[in-house]
């Protein structure tokens, strides 16, 4: 049998009703388990950079003792931010975190004096815009929503909608699924689910080299046709890398 990746078809031009309407359903969902909670924060990231005009990297946050985890990004430079303002201790998404305060940085070449270091590291990486919203579900909180942008200016009022629309579904499953383990348990865990993310960042590359597509393709190429096949994509990405699944099998994609 043939196993056939390819890019969703073009939907054509959403109304904002329309569109939070979607967004609201690829959101929903019952989790049960640490495996559904690092797929559907997967899930989520790709989806509101989707729906997000402005957006190009989008990452959530947990923290766990204050301590903050990257549980899931779009691309690699996604970690890279994050890991910046981890090991500096500062910056948009560790004071959403943890005071259940948004952030918005317009611009952040104007400094306002609130992560001097962390502006700077932003700074030479050529991210301009930034916006951090809280996950915050009951009186719980914990951690935040990252968006990335290379324009200035880049959020208007229907993106803050979205955000918070998201950050809200993703803080009712970390707080769903950590009241089965714990938090402390979820945080180990989801560093192991990021671990494994190693084979689904090689397998992108693998569908980027075989079609010639920029990595957020990729990552559709490899969701849409791990829907499809009705296999995880971590599975589906492993079966690529060991040669089960090959250009020659029926990878698809757009050729550019």
């Amino acid at each position: 049998m043939t196993n056939t990746l390819s890019l969703p078809e073009d939907e054509g031009i959403e109304t904002p009703a329309m569109l939070v309407e979607r967004l609201s359903a690829e959101l929903g969902g019952v989790l049960e388990s640490m495996d559904d909670l690092s797929d559907y924060l997967e899930r989520v990231v790709h989806a509101v950079r989707s729906a997000v005009a402005g957006c190009d990297e989008v990452g959530v946050t947990i923290l766990s003792s204050d301590r903050p985890h990257t549980a899931a990004y779009t691309t690699v430079q996604t970690l890279e931010i994050d890991a910046a303002q981890y090991a500096l201790d500062e910056g948009p998404c560790l004071t959403a975190a943890r005071t259940g305060d948004e952030q918005m940085v317009p611009d952040v070449c104007i400094d306002d004096g609130r992560w001097p270091r962390f502006s700077e590291v932003a700074r030479s990486d050529g991210m301009r815009s930034l916006f951090a919203v809280p996950l915050v579900s009951g009186d719980e909180r914990v951690g935040a929503m990252n968006l990335y942008a290379w324009a200035v200016d880049a959020f208007d009022e229907l993106d803050v909608r979205i955000v918070r629309m998201a950050a809200g579904r993703c803080a009712d499953a970390v707080v769903a699924v950590s009241a089965l383990d714990g938090m402390r348990r979820l945080a180990g865990q989801l560093e192991e689910a990021m671990a494994s993310r190693a084979v689904i960042e090689q397998a992108k590359g693998v569908v980027m080299a075989m079609r010639g597509v920029s990595e957020h393709q990729a990552f559709e190429i490899l969701r849409k046709s791990s829907q499809d096949r009705n296999v995880k994509v971590r599975v589906l990405a492993g079966e690529i890398v060991s040669g089960v699944v090959s250009d020659r099998d029926g990878v698809r994609g757009p050729r550019t």
